[in-house]
């Protein structure tokens, strides 16, 4: 049976995911800027931001009151925005690369819409992948803290 051109190109960036030769595995975020030779590198003063939203969440604040601290400090958000979204912060917090580790696969096209994909067999963990901003320890901590304040507040209504 012949591969769609869609099918054919998901296979190929599984294939890639797979060698660990994706460029994905590269795709820059806020804290980090590529280096010359296409590598993942820590920016100092972005750095600092990514340090300063996850102490302070691990330290009580909510995203609006971490939003309002760094629009305070004239801290520009990644998009150059004055004030930081909620979901900006809340997104920052769960990306796994402030470790250095990168997961391929996270989403998937469906009918020309990225969905985030649940299906674990097709996502790949490239650890220590580049420097890290923080440790794995803050990281894990902040999941756990994610996940109680997100089911407390379900329980609250």
């Amino acid at each position: 049976m012949e591969l769609t051109k869609s099918e054919q190109i998901r296979a190929r960036l599984q294939k890639s995911f797979q060698s660990g030769t994706s460029a994905k595995a590269s795709t820059v975020c806020y804290g980090y800027k590529i280096s010359h030779a296409g590598e993942l590198v820590i920016d100092p003063a972005e750095a600092d931001t990514v340090l300063f939203i996850f102490h302070h969440f691990m330290n009580g604040d909510s995203l609006g009151k971490i939003s309002d601290a760094l629009a305070r400090k004239g801290i520009a958000s990644p998009t150059g925005r004055a004030t930081w979204s909620r979901e900006t912060i809340s997104k920052l917090l769960a990306n796994e690369k402030y470790v250095g580790d990168v997961v391929l696969g996270k989403t998937n096209v469906i009918d020309g819409v990225q969905v985030k994909s649940h299906d674990s067999s097709t996502q790949v963990l490239m650890k220590a992948h580049h420097s890290a901003i923080i440790s794995h320890e803050l990281f894990n901590a902040v999941q756990r803290e994610k996940s109680k304040r997100s089911s407390s507040r379900l329980t609250a209504r």
